[in-house]
């Protein structure tokens, strides 16, 4: 496998745009920057499709030479879906917009609760999409009603503009939730020792303002259809052409692959074998 190819293989989840740059010599070279800042009808998301077809003729023309294709089977899937980025959806006269938390003016609300919970320091420690989380001196403190003050909180964060739902991570912890595929999708986001305090959940095709400069189209947590919907492709000997219409999901990749390999499913894998794969 040549060195250039291989670069193309490199995410660029953790890198900022300036060492996007430095490192391709162009900007937003790098497939996975794209698809979180451009929408998918964009020059773009285009010029990054076609770079990609290429990328993926150059790996399999290396696959059918060293391995073969007969021996080969292809799976292809996405961590999230491509929304349309608000600009693009304004000029067809639809919904969207951007959200920016630095321009909410929060310290009345704020101040109000840090009142009434005998909070006298830093309330919050930061905000990371999609989580606020709160200090550290509130999370230790055993005598705030923890459950009670993130309520409080996210009562308030569900007044500002372009926020569906701020749901409480204590809620989340105790199953104090309806029970809907909406809340599912939130609690299948929630991580006990990862996450933050309050889970923001912006209104439909509305996207976080200012992530490295630029307005991201599409972030990684959103629970809507549009961010959920991802395709998922077999492709190799033996396998019989068709179109699967029914509900499936990204984590049954794993243990199908691991019935085909006759492996031990993963520790911990969730999800269902692909039957159809399985030619059944």
């Amino acid at each position: 496998m040549t060195a250039d190819f291989a670069k193309t293989l490199i995410s660029a989840e953790s890198l900022g745009a300036d060492d996007v740059t430095d490192f391709l010599g162009v900007s937003f070279s790098v497939t996975d920057y794209v698809g979180h800042f451009y929408g998918p009808s964009s020059l773009e998301a285009e010029d990054n499709l076609m770079q990609l077809d290429r990328t993926l003729a150059d790996l399999f023309a290396y696959l059918d030479a060293h391995v073969g294709l007969e021996n080969t089977l292809i799976v292809l899937s996405a961590d999230h879906g491509a929304p349309e980025a608000p600009g693009y959806l304004h000029e067809l006269g639809a919904r969207g917009d951007y959200v920016t938390p630095d321009d909410w003016n929060v310290a009345d609300a704020m101040q109000t609760i840090k009142d009434r919970f005998g909070i006298t320091g830093v309330l919050f420690e930061g905000y990371d999409h999609p989580y606020l989380t709160l200090s550290e001196a509130v999370r230790s403190d055993v005598s705030i009603d923890r459950m009670a003050l993130e309520t409080a909180i996210a009562d308030q964060l569900v007044e500002f503009e372009g926020v569906a739902y701020a749901i409480p991570s204590s809620r989340l912890r105790n199953g104090a939730l309806p029970d809907n595929a909406l809340m599912r999708a939130i609690l299948n986001n929630y991580h006990p020792k990862r996450s933050g305090d309050i889970h923001l959940v912006f209104q439909p095709d509305w996207f976080i303002n200012d992530m490295d400069g630029l307005s991201v189209t599409v972030t990684h947590g959103s629970p809507w259809r549009y961010d959920t919907f991802v395709p998922i492709m077999f492709a190799g000997p033996n396998l019989v052409a068709q179109s699967v219409s029914r509900r499936v999901h990204t984590v049954d990749v794993a243990l199908t692959l691991s019935v085909i390999a006759g492996t031990r499913p993963p520790t911990g894998a969730t999800g269902d074998v692909l039957l159809e794969v399985l030619g059944q």
